[in-house]
């Protein structure tokens, strides 16, 4: 039977109002349907309607949402096997939420999954930064260091990460070796005043210039300003980082030697250097390059004498 001429036109000029309410909520519907597949383990009909969602998303459905949609994709992806997509997904998501440590962390897996470790230690760095105690960021970043041969801070990051209960970081932060050689003591006559334990990192009074005697007992003579050796820096900075610290904020802790000549200081050109390196690849690259034992910016610069 054909409709009557009244009643198509009804119809007619009701559709568009109600395809418009339709759209409006389609993201929605579709997240809702997806959310809940996840719960009913239904993971590929998930993936599938968080595709829809993500199809049918309307800027008055917020950036949040939208990044939350990529998230949960990339995880359905990557327990898939997908692990193209879901690196996508992780990196889709993190455009539009640069403070979600957790998919720097599942990124940077898939990255150094592909063999690119420098780019996969970029992201655990990030998540790190994002969540201190972030545990399985650290392991992973561990398994990035030993792969590429660097076992002594492969071996403080399996440290940490078995710290915050990775019982299968514990075994290889054990069994790896330091790799380095620990720094000289210091000639008798050289030798320091011990740093209080109640304050291991802090640096020591300044000394009296030479020949004062301010403080000093009757017949004693006066100490000669402490003389900046870079093995202090070195051990100041390894000491940090072995507490757990971000090789980024270790080094923004050290005092420069040309304005404060203390236990600890690290030469200028070695700080400055180390600021241009890591904003250009990573801390960590920048850290071995610029405070390894032989560092070019270390050496004294040259005098008239040299020539």
């Amino acid at each position: 039977m054909t409709p009557s001429p009244p009643l198509l036109l009804a119809a007619l000029l009701a559709a568009p109002v109600w395809a418009g309410a339709a759209d409006s909520l389609s993201f929605r519907s579709w997240r809702a349907r997806a959310e809940r597949q996840e719960r009913e383990k239904d993971l590929e009909a998930a993936a599938s309607s968080w595709s829809n969602a993500l199809s049918s998303w309307r800027e008055s459905d917020g950036k949040p949402a939208r990044a939350k949609a990529y998230c949960s994709r990339a995880a359905l992806r990557e327990r898939a096997g997908q692990d193209a997509g879901a690196l996508s997904d992780w990196s889709e998501c993190l455009a539009l939420d640069k403070k979600n440590a957790k998919a720097f962390h599942r990124r940077g897996v898939l990255l150094l999954k592909d063999g690119k470790r420098v780019e996969a230690m970029g992201d655990f760095y990030k998540a790190i930064a994002l969540d201190i105690r972030f545990a399985a960021a650290y392991h992973d970043r561990a398994r990035a260091y030993e792969e590429s041969g660097e076992e002594l801070f492969a071996k403080e990051d399996y440290k940490r990460a078995c710290d915050l209960g990775v019982k299968d970081a514990c075994p290889k932060a054990r069994s790896l070796k330091a790799g380095r050689t620990p720094p000289k003591p210091a000639a008798p006559e050289q030798a320091l005043e011990p740093v209080p334990p109640a304050a291991s990192d802090a640096f020591p009074p300044e000394a009296p210039p030479a020949g004062s005697t301010r403080g000093l007992k009757p017949g004693r003579k006066a100490p000669l300003p402490y003389a900046p050796r870079f093995a202090d820096c070195r051990a100041a900075l390894e000491r940090c980082i072995e507490e757990g610290g971000a090789y980024g904020a270790c080094v923004a802790l050290r005092p420069r030697c040309d304005e404060k000549a203390v236990k600890g200081c690290c030469p200028a050109p070695c700080l400055k250097a180390f600021a241009k390196t890591a904003a250009q690849s990573s801390e960590a690259g920048a850290y071995r390059r610029h405070f390894s034992a032989d560092a070019a910016c270390a050496a004294p610069p040259p005098s008239d004498d040299d020539e």
